[in-house]
């Protein structure tokens, strides 16, 4: 069975901004980051294809623009 996750924690690579990072099984998958007042999802490219459960993506998605807006 597919499990994802998602932790929020800071980027030592860009001063420590917030960012939240995506997993599947474990494995980091992708990264949110606020770019310029922005959200961006940066997905690595991965085969097999993954399928993303759209409800969990998308109350994470409203969780990133909540808090990660604060700035």
């Amino acid at each position: 069975m597919v499990k994802w996750t998602a932790d929020f924690g800071n980027d030592p690579n860009d001063d420590y901004n917030l960012i939240v990072i995506i997993y599947c099984n474990e494995e980091d998958v992708a990264i949110i980051r606020n770019l310029e007042g922005e959200l961006v999802l940066q997905w690595f490219a991965k085969k097999p294809n993954l399928e993303v459960p759209v409800d969990w993506l998308i109350g994470l998605l409203v969780a990133a623009k909540e808090r990660l807006a604060r700035d």
